[in-house]
């Protein structure tokens, strides 16, 4: 088993084990005096149903909640739910919201991506080969970081280099981390299935800010892009230092310049 399908097994039993407290605890505060709590049976996962899926008629099934306890766009009908698409992870015992699932109807011709964006964010496709994708490691769900090289001038004048003593490495070549922790929404086409190999993935769809938006566009234009991809459950954001060849000569000791262009 992948370590995302154990990460999503162990995740959805521990929603139904809060699930289930929380409806013991509430249970529990709304009885008063003997009186009977309200209840409403709604449309519950009875497991795990996996995003940008089809929702089964095994995958739910009715469960009795407390009436104040059920959510805004909570689903009464089981056939009503079945036959949708689920927009997001749905775990077992977890109730079925309007805002979870969508009808193919709507979606229609178009692929699903504008209903997997998050809310105030915007999906941007980036071309990555095998060697600035990591080798087709990553996969939708991933989470990677943005490296980026820029020139300050063109490589066939600053990009030689002699052993010499140290002096100043204006006009090289500079790299730095530009964006952490970026969603990948999607491996590959969305026409494709996804059950493409890793290896044939030349483009990627993240979800970005839309200033970030704008300053990948830039940068795609300008430099060259490169990927890191982070471990899963990573969302520490790094403090790197720029990377040029004087930072090269003072950590490794190569004590290189740059030969003037001609």
């Amino acid at each position: 088993m992948r370590r995302g399908g154990r990460i999503l097994i162990v995740l959805g039993l521990v929603i139904g084990i809060m699930a289930a407290m929380l409806t013991f605890v509430m249970l529990a505060q709304m009885q008063t005096g003997g009186q009977p709590v309200p209840m409403r049976s709604v449309v519950v996962a009875m497991q795990t149903i996996p995003g940008r899926t089809e929702i089964t008629a095994e995958a739910v099934g009715k469960q009795d909640w407390p009436e104040g306890l059920v959510p805004v766009g909570a689903f009464e009908k089981i056939e009503d739910v079945v036959g949708k698409m689920a927009l997001q992870p749905i775990y077992p015992g977890q109730i079925v919201l309007a805002q979870m699932v969508v009808t193919k109807g709507q979606i229609g011709t178009r692929t699903n991506a504008p209903f997997l964006i998050p809310d105030g964010k915007v999906a941007v496709a980036l071309s990555i080969s095998e060697l600035s994708g990591v080798a087709g490691a990553i996969q939708p769900g991933d989470s990677v970081d943005i490296l980026l090289t820029l020139s300050p001038e063109p490589l066939g004048q600053a990009g030689r280099t002699t052993t010499a003593a140290a002096t100043g490495t204006e006009g090289l070549p500079v790299t730095q981390l530009m964006l952490q922790n970026v969603l990948v929404l999607q491996a590959g086409s969305w026409s494709t299935s996804e059950g493409k190999a890793a290896a044939e993935v030349s483009i990627l769809t993240l979800v970005l800010d839309r200033q970030d938006a704008l300053a990948l566009k830039s940068a795609r234009e300008q430099g060259t892009i490169d990927l890191a991809l982070r471990r899963a459950g990573d969302t520490k954001i790094a403090t790197t230092e720029p990377v040029n060849l004087q930072y090269l000569n003072k950590r490794f000791n190569f004590n290189l310049v740059p030969v003037p262009p001609r």
